[in-house]
C-alpha cells in the first residue's frame, strides 16, 4: 500500500508549497555540491539546515504528515554536521539528496505526476535507517552511510569491505536498435548502409557491459540536441557516427578492467588510453567518414591541454569532438559505471559537475550550449504549473 495522503489544502496552498518545495530541492542539490568543496563552510550548511527544516515545517500544511520522521531524521543528520560532530562527505551528500528524492516522488504525486512507491512503513525504514548514522561511532559510520545508500537506493549495492557502488543491469527497452533510429529520425539523419552497420554494433557494445545498457541513444540524443541548438556547426550525420563509434573501443578492453571497483592502475590507464584510436582507424578505413574519425580521436582531448592522446588545446579541437566530451562525461555521471565513488547523481548536480570543468577540460562556448540544451531535458521542469 502506498503512502496516504489526505489533505484539505486547497489548490493554490498545494500550487505555492510544491513550487516552495522545488525551490529547495534545487538548493539543496546546488548547494551540496559546493559544500562537498568546502565542507566547513558554515553558512553552506546554515543555509541547506534552513530548506530542510522550512520544507519539514511545510509538510502538515498539505497532508504530508507521513513524510514527517523521514525529514526528521535528515534534519538530525544535518544537526550533527551542523555542529560540527560528524563530518560531511560525498557520500552523506548522496544520503541527504536521496532522501529528499523521496520526498519529491510524494510531492510530484501531489501535483497530478506519477504515483509515488512510498509507504508508512518504508518511510519509518528510511528513518531507522538514517538514525543509525547519526548514532554511529567513527568505527562503523562508514558501514552505517553505506547501508542507508542501499535500503534508499536499492539499485546501488555498497559492501561492507567497500564504498564503491555498482549497478544491476537496467530492465531493456523494446529495443536498443529502435531507440538509436527513433534518435536518427527526431534529427532527420537518413541511416544509410554505413550508419546502419554502426546501429549493429551497439547492441554488442551495450551486452559487453551491463553499464553501457542504452548508452548509445542517450548519448545520441544529447549530441545531435546540443549540435542543432548550435545551428548544426557540425555535420549532423558526422556527428552521429562518431558518437556510436567514439568509445567501440572499450569492447576489446578486458572485462576486469570495465569492472574494476579500485582506482585504475597505471597500466589500466594506458590500456584504456588506447581506445579511441580503435575507432578512428575503422572509420579512417571506410569512406566518407573521415570527420567523425578525427572527432572519435579527439574527444579526450582538454581545453588546457592535458587531455590526450596528443595533448591539443582548444583552438586545435573539433566541435564535435568538443561536444562528445560534454557528452560522453555527463552520461558517465548520470549513469554510473564501478570505478567512480559515487551513487546516480541527481539531474541538476550532473550539470554542475559538468560546469565546473568549463574551460579546463570543456570548451565554455559549448559548455553553455550543453546548460540551453539540458532544460529541455530537465526531469521535473514540468512539475511547475
Amino acid at each position: 500500500m502506498t503512502l496516504q495522503i489526505s489533505t484539505e489544502a486547497t489548490e493554490d496552498v498545494i500550487t505555492d508549497f510544491a513550487n516552495e518545495f522545488y525551490d529547495a530541492y534545487e538548493l539543496c542539490e546546488i548547494k551540496l555540491v559546493e559544500l562537498e568543496n568546502n565542507p566547513s563552510n558554515q553558512e553552506l550548511i546554515n543555509l541547506i539546515f534552513r530548506a530542510i527544516h522550512t520544507v519539514k515545517g511545510n509538510l502538515s500544511f498539505v497532508g504530508l504528515q507521513p513524510l514527517l520522521p523521514l525529514l526528521q531524521s535528515v534534519e538530525d543528520l544535518f544537526s550533527k554536521i551542523r555542529d560540527g560532530s560528524l563530518i560531511f562527505s560525498a557520500s552523506l551528500s548522496d544520503v541527504i539528496l536521496l532522501s529528499i528524492d523521496h520526498v519529491k516522488s510524494v510531492v510530484d504525486e501531489l501535483m497530478g505526476q506519477e504515483k509515488a512507491e512510498l509507504t508508512s512503513a518504508t518511510v519509518h525504514k528510511f528513518r531507522d535507517s538514517i538514525s543509525n548514522i547519526v548514532k554511529a561511532d567513527p568505527a562503523t559510520l562508514q558501514q552505517a552511510i553505506n547501508a542507508t545508500i542501499n535500503t534508499l537506493a536499492p539499485e546501488t549495492i555498497i559492501t561492507k569491505e567497500e564504498t564503491i557502488p555498482t549497478y544491476k543491469p537496467e530492465k531493456k527497452t523494446p529495443s536498443g536498435e529502435q531507440n538509436l533510429l527513433k534518435v536518427l529520425q527526431k534529427y532527420r539523419i537518413k541511416p544509410s548502409d554505413d550508419i546502419n552497420l554502426m546501429i549493429g554494433l551497439a547492441t554488442p557494445f551495450e551486452r559487453r557491459s551491463s553499464y553501457w545498457h542504452g548508452k548509445p541513444a542517450r548519448q545520441l540524443l544529447l549530441a545531435l540536441g546540443m549540435n542543432k541548438l548550435s545551428g548544426n556547426r557540425t555535420d549532423p550525420s558526422q556527428l552521429a557516427a562518431a558518437t556510436l563509434m567514439h568509445d567501440f573501443g572499450m569492447c576489446f578492453l578486458p572485462t576486469d578492467i570495465l569492472h574494476k571497483n579500485t582506482p585504475y592502475s597505471t597500466k589500466d590507464k594506458k590500456q584504456i588510453r588506447q581506445h579511441p584510436r580503435v575507432a578512428y582507424e575503422l572509420l579512417s578505413k571506410m569512406c566518407h567518414w573521415g570527420e567523425a574519425a578525427e572527432i572519435v580521436h579527439q574527444h579526450h582531448e582538454h581545453m588546457n591541454g592535458k587531455g590526450y592522446p596528443h595533448n591539443l588545446v582548444e583552438s586545435e579541437i573539433s566541435d564535435g569532438a568538443k561536444i562528445i566530451a560534454i557528452v560522453d562525461t555527463f552520461d558517465a555521471i548520470m549513469h554510473e559505471r564501478a570505478h567512480i565513488e559515487m551513487v546516480k547523481r541527481p539531474f541538476i548536480r550532473a550539470i554542475l559537475e559538468i560546469n565546473r570543468y568549463s574551460g579546463t577540460q570543456f570548451s565554455p562556448e559549448w559548455v553553455e550550449i550543453f546548460n540551453q540544451f539540458a532544460q529541455k531535458l530537465h526531469p521535473y521542469s514540468a512539475n511547475r504549473p
